[in-house]
C-alpha cells in the first residue's frame, strides 16, 4: 500500500468521524428542543384556567 493510499483512507476515515459527529451533535439539538418545547406544553397546561362551570358567567347582574 502506497502512502497516496494510506493518506486517502485517512482523510476518508476523518470525513467520516466528521460528519458522524455533526449528525450526532443535530440529533442532540433536536432532542434537547424537544424536551423544551414538553416542558413549556406541561408549564401552559398548568396554569392554564379551567372553563367556568356551565351558567356561570352569562348573566350580569346590574342590582344596586
Amino acid at each position: 500500500m502506497s502512502s497516496l493510499d494510506t493518506a486517502s483512507l485517512a482523510a476518508s476515515a476523518v470525513t467520516q468521524q466528521g460528519a458522524a459527529f455533526s449528525q450526532q451533535v443535530a440529533t442532540l439539538a433536536a432532542r434537547r428542543q424537544i424536551a423544551a418545547d414538553r416542558e413549556v406544553a406541561g408549564l401552559v397546561a398548568q396554569t392554564a384556567s379551567a372553563p367556568a362551570p356551565p351558567g356561570q358567567g352569562q348573566a350580569l347582574d346590574i342590582r344596586v
